[in-house]
């Protein structure tokens, strides 16, 4: 009968992990808020005096909704990451899952979960931050017209749906083709956000636009989660961690390809990028130039030094390196909640109101576009006039609310568009179909007029 010798060190090692994992993980959850916190600072410029009759929804919601996109942020890197440690880093043959991928699989699902519900918290806190009321005196009527009848509430939708249906479907028990397929998925929910609001929707070549920034998320998404996935279920199979490295040099490439055309697009060209490097957008663009640069030198280090000494038997030093960059990574993804909740430059901002040569007097005007980030108002009503954020594409929706104590109606001079405003709503009409400049005014108030840009 033989008997094992335990070294005093192996009877320690798992306490301590266990011991120094939630100091860990509350460690990192504040680091990633100082990061947001700062970010958003610097990407809000300067402070200007809040305007009268413009509602403010309160702090909860102004900075409750960077956070909960943050964690939908992280959450969609968890099951992007999940599903492709079992799709790809880790396959196995005759159809089956290897024990790892399968509780990764399981892993998936609540990480799915996570993502359902922070995005339909994140709607509901954007629709209250766009009325300017808090989330339990949002009326019906808004929130319906939000989710149906804007590119924002729709993504919240789908992305919702999606979600919660891979929460459901992803069980241990999934084969590599259905691994597969929860993996296209998952990318699906993050593309659909790209497609249907957000900076590339307002973008003057739309398409260009989404198409660059939806590889940037993919991308972006794959090379973060894989990477936390890896750590979590694989940091000991050389196998797996050499298909990532792999799969990491690609996501590399394309994520900074990616982001250099999306920034030159959104913000309306190469000049434009180098005059915005002077704002607070600017510095997060270089935050995250940075973030990018650092990981691929990690990146870099594993493919020449940590994975011939994984190979070799020697996990330590890849794991250490593995944290680091997953580390960096985290705290560029919440640099990028940041910038997208940010708008950009006025000066290169396309659909700014200095894009509106019609209305001079929305180009001074600081409540001009009311700009949230993903969804920004085409129309904003106070106490005393109008104010138009600029330009808008033929045939779209266009957003009021009327923030003032008043009813309103916004009625074309050529009678093109006729809408009524109550009091305190929120809706949308459709945009003319012919480019052009539609001036327009209110029957109930001679003092409420303003033009309309239609591209």
């Amino acid at each position: 009968m033989t008997s094992t010798v335990v070294r005093p060190d192996q009877e320690q090692r798992a306490p301590q992990r266990a011991r120094w994992r939630v100091p860990t993980a509350t460690a990192a959850v504040a680091g990633l808020l100082a990061v947001l916190g700062w970010a958003i600072a610097v990407g809000s410029g300067p402070t200007t005096p809040a305007a009268v009759g413009l509602r403010e929804a309160g702090l909860l919601v102004e900075w409750g909704g960077p956070v909960i996109t943050l964690a939908a942020r992280i959450a969609a890197v968890g099951t992007v990451g999940t599903l492709l440690f079992a799709a790809v880093l880790l396959p196995a043959g005759a159809g089956q899952l290897a024990p790892q991928a399968r509780r990764a699989v399981s892993t998936a699902s609540a990480w799915a979960l996570a993502w359902a519900l922070a995005t339909s918290l994140g709607g509901l806190l954007t629709v209250s931050r766009l009325v300017g009321v808090a989330p339990t005196a949002l009326d019906g009527s808004s929130v319906r017209v939000f989710l149906l009848d804007t590119g924002a509430g729709r993504a919240v939708l789908l992305v919702t749906a999606i979600t919660a249906g891979l929460a459901v479907a992803a069980r241990p028990g999934t084969g590599r083709g259905g691994a597969r397929l929860l993996l296209a998925g998952a990318l699906a929910a993050l593309v659909v956000p790209v497609v249907l609001s957000g900076h590339s929707s307002a973008a003057e070549d739309h398409l260009v636009a989404m198409t660059t920034l939806a590889v940037h998320v993919v991308a972006a998404s794959l090379w973060v989660g894989g990477l936390g996935a890896l750590l979590r279920y694989g940091r000991a199979t050389p196998a797996a961690a050499g298909r990532y490295s792999a799969v990491a040099l690609w996501c590399f490439g394309a994520t900074a390809v990616s982001g250099v055309l999306a920034a030159g697009v959104v913000l309306g060209g190469a000049g434009a990028v180098v005059a915005a490097l002077g704002t607070g957008y600017g510095v997060l663009l270089l935050g995250k130039t940075l973030g990018l640069t650092v990981v691929g030198l990690l990146g870099w280090q594993h493919r020449r030094r940590t994975l011939p000494q994984l190979r070799a038997g020697q996990p330590g030093a890849f794991r250490r390196l593995a944290v680091v960059e997953t580390a960096v990574l985290l705290a560029t993804v919440a640099l990028a909640v940041a910038l997208a909740a940010s708008p950009p430059p006025v000066a290169a901002g396309v659909g700014s109101a200095t894009a509106a040569p019609a209305a001079p007097a929305a180009a001074a005007d600081p409540m001009a576009g009311h700009d949230h980030g993903e969804l920004s108002v085409g129309v904003l009503v106070d106490e005393d006039r109008f104010h138009v954020a600029g330009p808008v594409a033929a045939g779209s929706r266009v957003t009021v609310h009327n923030a003032s104590g008043q009813p309103v109606t916004i009625t074309a001079d050529d009678g093109s568009f006729d809408v009524d405003v109550a009091a305190g709503t929120l809706l949308t009409f459709a945009a003319p179909d012919q480019p052009g400049q539609y001036a327009f005014s209110s029957r109930h108030s001679a003092t409420y007029t303003d033009v309309l840009v239609v591209e």
